[in-house]
């Protein structure tokens, strides 16, 4: 049980320094605490056990909060800030993975 709230954890810190990155490259006005905020809320919302509603749920979740917490409007502030975000995952996922990799 332990090993899951560190992995939950893990993810959502790594998931709100995605955001915050995608935040700054997009010129977006907001903090990283909102950050952290709206990694942890998405991530539980995506726990439904149904196939796709977990998911799609995370994502409404965090599209809301963005709009809320930061000066970001839906479209197009908010979808480029998360995809910036994907972009900084995927290449942040290599890193470690290279980092790993050469250990």
């Amino acid at each position: 049980m332990l090993d899951i709230v560190v992995a939950f954890l893990i993810g959502t810190v790594f998931s709100a320094v995605c955001l915050w990155a995608g935040m700054k490259l997009t010129k977006v006005d907001g903090t990283f605490l909102s950050m952290l905020a709206i990694a942890a809320l998405s991530s539980l919302a995506g726990l439904i056990p149904l196939p796709v509603v977990g998911w799609l749920a995370s994502l409404i979740v965090m599209f809301v909060l963005i709009s809320k917490w930061t000066d970001a409007e839906f479209w197009p502030d908010a979808v480029l800030m998360v995809v910036v975000a994907d972009v900084v995952g995927i290449l942040g996922g290599i890193f470690f993975a290279g980092l790993l990799a050469g250990a």
